[in-house]
């Protein structure tokens, strides 16, 4: 992204905008290909290791071009503000988010269609994830349809968590994922909260109890 943005130094806002709202969509489109096909072969190979019978894997489609665009002209303030640096920045992790869409919505739908019915998890990489990730994946491997799955599929820019297919929950193991110890951050965060806590209370109180579990651990408070 950064070559991109240095290749268009000395135009015209309006030219670099319009340079971005084609090569950008088009390098998603690419790339989120070539990511939902790897990602549809490895559901292939993790199914037939646990289960009989054969499945023909899809493979998700792009993200939405025009909603590609729409980021793109909205970041392109910045154009005219002398702030492409910072355009730049922020796409370099939109486009990271984009194109990993397509691995993880390959393996949501090919759950989804999986007449042997797997569950899912959300699965951090990396040594700590942010506070939302964390509460998400703590939950283990519960997901199977879009309705369950609700705010599962939000994602943000630099999140390194995957969507990890499982055909038994009850034997599931995967190395560094520990869904009861993040359950039990977020138990202990919601301790002392009422009956109703908004999710973004308990999320403060995560990152306030345990400022070192988390990306965006508030190190400020328990300093």
């Amino acid at each position: 992204m950064q070559t991109l943005f240095q290749s268009l130094q000395g135009m015209s806002p309006e030219w670099q905008r319009d340079l971005l709202l084609d090569a950008i969509p088009a390098l998603v489109s690419k790339y989120g290909n070539v990511a939902a096909a790897a990602a549809a072969e490895w559901y292939e190979q993790v199914r037939s290791q646990q289960v009989d019978g054969s499945f023909d894997p899809i493979s998700s489609d792009p993200y939405s071009a025009d909603a590609v665009g729409k980021t793109v002209r909205w970041q392109a303030g910045k154009l005219f503000d002398g702030n492409a640096s910072d355009m730049a920045q922020f796409m370099d992790g939109a486009l990271n988010r984009w194109i990993q869409y397509s691995g993880r919505e390959t393996i949501a739908q090919n759950v989804r269609l999986d007449s042997a019915k797997p569950r899912y998890a959300r699965v951090p990489s990396g040594m700590r994830t942010c506070a939302f990730c964390s509460m998400l994946a703590s939950r283990g491997f519960v997901y199977h349809s879009e309705k369950s799955a609700g705010e599962f599929s939000e994602w943000h820019n630099d999140c390194h968590c995957q969507i990890v297919p499982e055909w038994d929950r009850e034997t599931a193991h995967i190395e560094g994922y520990d869904p009861e110890g993040m359950y039990s951050q977020y138990l202990q965060a919601r301790e002392g909260l009422g009956e109703h806590p908004q999710q973004e209370q308990i999320l403060s109180n995560m990152r306030i109890l345990f400022p070192h579990s988390f990306t965006d651990g508030d190190t400020v408070h328990t300093a």
